[in-house]
């Protein structure tokens, strides 16, 4: 038995979202279609308010709902220190660890030129620019342990190394192919603590 079209097109939404297949986006459909109507509003408001609030900071391309956001308003913060990430969901987990009080520069992605991302598809001038505005004085490359973290990573160190700042990646504490933002919080912060000069 084939299911209703609007089944069909509701699970196929599904499956555009990151690691998920098909089985799982047909289980999310019918538990949903098993909640009350009342909850299924709740969370699509939930969904659009979001869409509609939730911006992009200015100075460290982080989703926020303030220019700047939180964190780059933080007077504690240390201003000393920058960690570049390649998405949002990284600066979450890196937080959680409560290791790491700096700042962050998401590149909103890794380089990648079989997905057609290449440097300028990136946030990199935008870090050049604040480089040389704030002159921190170290940068922490916290880029996933993949082959696109890596090649954005040796990208970096080549564009950096004339620029007068201390650059460190994350200590190898994260297993080959991990991306940050599944990494337990324990080894996440050792790997932080551990992080190198390069």
């Amino acid at each position: 038995m084939s299911l209703p079209k609007s089944l069909q097109k509701l699970i196929a939404q599904f499956d555009k979202l990151p690691g998920i297949g098909p089985k799982t986006s047909e289980k999310l459909v019918f538990h949903l279609l098993n909640r009350p109507k009342e909850d299924l509003k709740e969370f699509a408001d939930s969904l659009l308010d979001a869409k509609e609030q939730i911006t992009i900071c200015s100075v460290c391309f982080n989703f926020s709902d303030s220019i700047p956001c939180s964190i780059c308003k933080d007077s504690n913060r240390d201003k000393e220190t920058l960690c570049v990430v390649a998405e949002t969901q990284d600066v979450q987990a890196i937080e959680k660890t409560n290791n790491y009080q700096g700042l962050y520069h998401v590149l909103q992605g890794t380089i990648n030129p079989p997905e057609n991302i290449t440097p300028d598809k990136l946030k990199i001038k935008e870090l050049q620019q604040r480089i040389k505005k704030d002159q921190p004085n170290e940068l922490i490359l916290a880029l996933n342990n993949d082959i696109a973290g890596e090649t954005t990573s040796l990208y970096l160190i080549k564009l950096l190394q004339d620029s007068n700042i201390n650059i460190s990646r994350l200590a190898k504490g994260l297993p080959s192919g991990s991306e940050i933002e599944y990494a337990d919080d324990i080894t996440l912060g050792y790997a932080l603590k551990d992080r190198k000069k390069i």
